[in-house]
């Protein structure tokens, strides 16, 4: 037990970071219409809001060879943590302006860590970088889940109103930037600094890396979607605000406590195919009640759900890691797979949004997500889940055409 506990407490660094990777992001989601009265915002314009960030981790990643020229991995997440800090703070001073520009800060700061936390846990992950890569997931889930469910309670908690639901997550934004900053302080960290060129135009054509992306990015498309809309889907359904809030948190809660030993699970099999099309099966099933049934019963579909969309994103993580021979290959990779795939996600809340509006019902953006669910685990999943030590495998790793 004391040897697990020495394991596990190696990945302490990207779990600090992992407090901070969603929760200010999140905590929008819940109040997002009180938002919108406010400030006399639309809903388009409420979903480009929610979409920021997501568009952010597409077009920052490409960068990231630019960024490493900041130093080692770990200065670049220290330097990132202080971004985060800062824009979540600035984000809540109450103006349009600073809530869409420090929201895109933010963005950028989270998208930095996005790319550069599976090379850190490639660099000194080992034997067990599923172990830390399926912590680090599940804290963010969970925090998620926290965010979603004190931000109703929190917007009515004072004079401040919906600037008070991001006021914590600045607050442990900070503290945990100071925490990284001490930290390289430490001799005995790697000094080794990225590759600059990274092997990104490699990976752009290698058919293999193009279905880890398309998996993440349909897989992704959801997950906004969901994270976004679900709270006012629940609210259009008969339920009050805050307890759609509560629902959607608690879910979110226990589907990412469900998902925590799944990348460590598919990093002990050589075939990872029935571990991809069993979560991506679980969030379509959630998805399909969630379209078809009403009542309390939708509680049980969006857990359903949860656990899926909760599992698919820590797998795809993991296949990153699975497919790169050092810290470089797996900056390229894992660059390259949110580049495109948060492009496409950045597509789900907004078009969500453009669906409602124009029908005036949910249901054709909820089959919507359903489909492109079962693509990317019936499709993408059975064809980059086959043998990921084979020999496809490897050539993908050493950047060559696969």
């Amino acid at each position: 037990m004391s040897s697990l506990s020495s394991r596990i407490s190696r990945g302490m660094p990207i779990y600090v970071a992992a407090l901070n990777m969603r929760a200010g992001q999140i905590a929008i989601t819940p109040i997002i219409t009180v938002i919108g009265i406010d400030l006399g915002l639309s809903t388009i314009e409420l979903s480009w809001l929610a979409s920021i960030p997501v568009l952010c981790f597409a077009f920052a990643s490409p960068l990231t060879s630019w960024v490493s020229r900041m130093g080692s991995v770990d200065r670049i997440l220290s330097v990132a943590m202080w971004v985060l800090a800062f824009s979540l703070v600035l984000r809540a001073t109450g103006s349009v302006i600073a809530l869409y520009v420090f929201t895109f800060v933010m963005g950028l700061a989270i998208a930095t860590l996005n790319v550069f936390l599976p090379a850190w846990v490639k660099e000194y992950g080992g034997k067990d970088s599923g172990l830390f890569t399926g912590i680090y997931v599940t804290i963010m889930g969970v925090v998620s889940g926290i965010a979603v469910g004190v931000s109703v309670p929190l917007s009515k908690l004072n004079s401040l109103g919906w600037q008070m639901a991001f006021v914590p997550w600045a607050l442990i934004a900070a503290i945990s930037a100071y925490w990284w900053q001490r930290r390289m302080r430490d001799q005995t960290l790697s000094k080794h600094t990225p590759n600059e060129v990274s092997h990104f135009k490699d990976l752009i054509k290698s058919k293999v890396a193009w279905q880890v992306t398309l998996f993440f990015g349909l897989q992704s498309t959801n997950a906004y979607a969901a994270g976004t809309w679900l709270p006012t889907i629940m609210y259009d359904k008969g339920f009050e605000l805050i307890h759609a809030g509560a629902a959607v948190a608690v879910t979110g809660l226990l589907g990412s406590l469900f998902a925590v030993g799944v990348p460590h699970i598919a990093a002990k099999r050589a075939d990872q195919r029935l571990v991809l099309v069993i979560a991506t099966g679980f969030a379509g099933i959630g998805f399909l009640g969630v379209m078809l049934d009403s009542g309390w019963r939708l509680v049980i579909w969006i857990m359903v759900a949860s656990i899926g969309t909760s599992a698919t994103f820590p797998l795809a993580l993991i296949l990153v890691v699975l497919r790169s021979s050092d810290s470089n290959h797996a900056q390229a990779l894992s660059a390259m797979m949110q580049s495109f795939g948060y492009l496409l996600a950045a597509t789900g809340p907004i078009f969500m949004g453009v669906l409602y509006q124009i029908s005036g019902a949910w249901t054709f953006g909820l089959a919507v997500m359903i489909f492109r669910g079962t693509d990317s685990g019936w499709l993408r999943g059975c064809k980059i889940g086959n043998g990921l030590g084979s020999k496809a495998g490897n050539d993908l790793i050493s950047g060559a055409v696969a």
